[in-house]
């Protein structure tokens, strides 16, 4: 294949990777606890051309000079999303390090940042995948009384009831060590093998974490991004009609 044509090839799968990237974020923008994708870009291969060779010979084709770009996920935006205020005593937001602990139906162990847990009629808690909150419970969650429910920053679930105030539980934080070690897996979820530091993170009750996304950056990364894939469309297509040409000066 032509180099130009290979380099320009090259450019607009990359440029294809950054704008899913980008469409992924901005669809969402209103997601609970989601992170954005960072994105980065990388030469395929560089080395020098040797002086006297010919740019258009058979023998410049083959040696080795820049092939274009390539561009992957690379890690997560795990900085902190804005904090909004909600009327549901389940509704939990991290403030700083830290992720909720979460089981599914198959009692896989999952981390996510999404704190919209609810309160079922069975007296499980879960978000809205089903998945059931980790709780540390001094008191079967099945056996809480009914009342006002206070979760401290620390985690601490009490009850208030006409006796008192009673201490049901404890909600713990996990912090990975090395989140650039977190495998998504849909939804919201992370799984992790690696091992946990101590978190300084606190719960907030009544708040909900918003996605990270900064929407003005990201149209802005998408619009350079479009720009960009304009640009080697053009190069493709220039060398595309110095390619006719030159078969035509051949006939």
């Amino acid at each position: 294949m032509s180099i130009p044509l290979s380099i320009s090839k090259s450019g607009l799968n990359a440029i294809q990777t950054s704008m899913d990237a980008l469409s992924h974020d901005i669809a969402n923008i209103n997601t609970t606890g989601y992170k954005s994708k960072n994105i980065r870009f990388n030469e395929l291969l560089t080395n020098d051309m040797q002086s006297g060779k010919l740019l258009l010979s058979d023998e410049a084709q083959n040696s080795s000079i820049n092939r274009g770009t390539k561009s992957g996920y690379t890690t997560l935006n795990h900085g902190q999303g804005s904090l909004v205020s909600d009327s549901n005593p389940y509704h939990l937001a991290i403030e700083g390090n830290g992720f909720f602990g979460v089981t599914d139906a198959t009692n896989q162990f999952y981390l996510t940042r999404d704190g919209a847990f609810q309160l079922n009629g069975d007296k499980s808690i879960t978000n809205g995948n089903g998945d059931r909150l980790a709780i540390e419970a001094a008191i079967p969650v099945e056996q809480w009384p009914e009342g006002d429910v206070s979760i401290s920053k620390t985690g601490d679930v009490n009850i208030q009831t006409a006796n008192g105030n009673t201490l049901v539980g404890k909600i713990a934080l996990f912090n990975p060590a090395n989140t650039d070690d977190l495998v998504s897996v849909g939804g919201n979820k992370f799984t992790y093998n690696g091992d946990y530091d101590q978190t300084d993170g606190s719960i907030q009750q009544f708040y909900l974490e918003g996605s990270n996304t900064d929407l003005a950056t990201a149209i802005t990364d998408m619009m350079l991004a479009q720009r960009s894939y304009s640009l080697n469309m053009k190069v493709a297509q220039g060398t595309d009609e110095m390619m006719s040409v030159i078969n035509q000066f051949k006939q």
